[in-house]
């Protein structure tokens, strides 16, 4: 290629160099103009430019206890809920978008890092989720062993190839189970455990029960439950429930295929992060390690009083309480330009890393811990904070930030957080104390409301029709995601209204109901 472009005419170099920047140039456009992948969702209400999905609805509604004035699936609750989700909205508009809120970074880099969680989660179920197929033999197999509840001795090792020879003795019957276990732990009382099918477990010990048939005395393992740490098991025995009805036939079988799917989509999301962090070296410095562990392990280590005196100063990021650096931060602004860690040849100062733990909180893999295993596990949680940086830096890369459940997420977490601010704002103007919450709703944000469904009713649009068809529950949850950056799914439900009818507004055009 050098001989060729060496002897082109110094004309012909200047046409060939145009033609590049020119199919760069389009690859570019292209990239830039790519439309990002779209859901198709239906509107319930759409509130000026913003709106509200069936979905966003049902999981608003369920996913968070709704107060006794709403709680129940009557159609003057389900009023109420939509008219709560409306006024949220409202309120957001109302807050406008140049506030105190709006300009705070720290509440910017949550919304950020809000987006940057349905983004992993969106990647989660293109490479992982949707690539799962079942086969009906595997189906079959597992259906058949699901109705056992398994009575099992463990013993855990922290040693893979120590495991392997612990194993190995086993088989060869040079020592019972029992016997190992007294040795290896010093201890006389074995660990037993029942475990079902449906029990919360980790993935590797419910593929060895219940893949295939165990027999009884069968010694399992070792498995891999975390780093460092195997797993031998002895089946004691099991007691088979079958399913006998047809409806408790349906429901074992869905649940096998349900488990089925997250096994192995858990499975191949682990293959694309070992792809995304191959030949990755993360590499810390270690005196400014230790000094990290010393300033952020008095703080996760605080009381819960003093730890609540702080996290109750902000009314956002509810989800986490273990860890709260205000304190913190000025005892750790002499390290500010210290290098913490490097990946590869990339450094990350201390401020880098502050500043990457305000989009994404570390999440510790043990939440209870002794002091002296703090280090280890604020080691694991910086890796796995670094782990998630590379998978969102490909999420960007695949345009997942400008899919519309992503923004719409977001956007649910920012009107929400808007709408507070607002509410905070209106109650402080206007004085109020000592109020229940219905009491403060009637008298001073049903009326305020008002005026503003009557200010915005010609851009306020309901689907009836689908309206109608929606169902809820009437059982009280809190639903979570554990091990995230953020675990609380959905906004705590907005407190805003009592008002049971839609006389406002204008039917949505069935046409133009969905999010498309």
């Amino acid at each position: 290629m050098y001989f060729i472009l060496k002897n082109l005419s110094h004309r012909k170099m200047n046409l060939y160099k145009q033609y590049v920047i020119i199919f760069f140039s389009l690859i570019l456009i292209w990239q830039c103009n790519r439309q990002p992948e779209h859901v198709s969702e239906t509107i319930l209400a759409k509130i000026g430019y913003k709106t509200i999905s069936v979905n966003e609805f049902i999981r608003r509604s369920e996913y968070t206890i709704r107060p006794k004035y709403c709680r129940g699936d009557n159609y003057i609750h389900r009023k109420i809920v939509l008219n709560s989700l409306i006024a949220e909205k409202l309120l957001a508009i109302d807050a406008g978008e140049q506030n105190a809120l709006t300009q705070n970074e720290e509440f910017n880099l949550y919304i950020k890092g809000r987006k940057e969680q349905a983004m992993r989660q969106w990647l989660y179920e293109k490479v992982a989720e949707e690539k799962v197929h079942l086969s009906r033999d595997e189906i079959n197999e597992t259906y058949k062993n699901a109705g056992r509840v398994y009575d099992v001795s463990y013993l855990t090792i922290p040693n893979k190839t120590i495991a392997i020879e612990l194993k190995d003795q086993l088989h060869s019957r040079e020592i019972t189970f029992d016997e190992l276990y007294r040795t290896v732990s010093g201890k006389d009382t074995i660990p037993r455990r029942i475990i079902n099918f449906t029990t919360k477990d980790i993935d590797e010990v419910n593929e060895a029960l219940y893949s295939k048939p165990v027999s009884k005395e069968t010694i399992l393992g070792p498995l891999e439950i975390s780093k460092h740490s195997y797993l031998l098991l002895k089946v004691n025995g099991w007691t088979d429930h079958p399913a006998m009805s047809a409806s408790q036939q349906e429901d074992r079988l869905k649940q096998v295929e349900d488990k089925l799917k997250e096994r192995q989509a858990l499975t191949l999301y682990r293959r694309y992060v070992h792809r995304i962090m191959k030949n990755k070296t993360l590499k810390f410095n270690e005196p400014i390690f230790r000094e990290m562990v010393q300033i952020l392990g008095s703080e996760y280590y605080k009381t819960k009083q003093e730890k609540k005196k702080v996290f109750n100063q902000k009314f956002w990021n509810k989800d986490r309480s273990d860890m709260v650096l205000d304190d913190a931060e000025s005892k750790l602004n002499h390290l500010e330009s210290e290098i913490f860690f490097t990946v590869n040849r990339t450094q990350w100062t201390v401020k880098n890393f502050l500043e990457a733990i305000k989009v994404h909180p570390l999440i510790f893999r043990r939440k209870k811990m002794p002091k002296k295993q703090f280090a280890r596990e604020f080691k694991y949680a910086v890796v796995d904070l670094v782990r998630d940086h590379y998978i969102t830096k490909d999420a960007y890369d695949r345009g997942y930030d400008r899919v519309n459940l992503v923004q719409r997420n977001m956007n649910m977490w920012r009107d929400n957080l808007l709408a507070l601010y607002r509410k905070r704002y209106l109650l402080a103007q206007w004085g109020v104390k000592g109020k229940s919450n219905e009491e403060m709703i009637r008298l001073y944000l049903d009326p305020y409301l008002k005026k503003l469904r009557e200010k915005y009713s010609a851009e306020i649009y309901i689907n009836t029709d689908a309206f109608e068809k929606i169902k809820l529950t009437g059982i009280d949850l809190f639903v979570i995601q554990p091990n995230r950056a953020f675990p609380v799914i959905v906004p705590s439900f907005p407190q805003l209204t009592l008002h049971d009818k839609l006389d406002y507004g204008q039917k949505l055009d069935v046409s133009k109901t969905k999010d498309d």
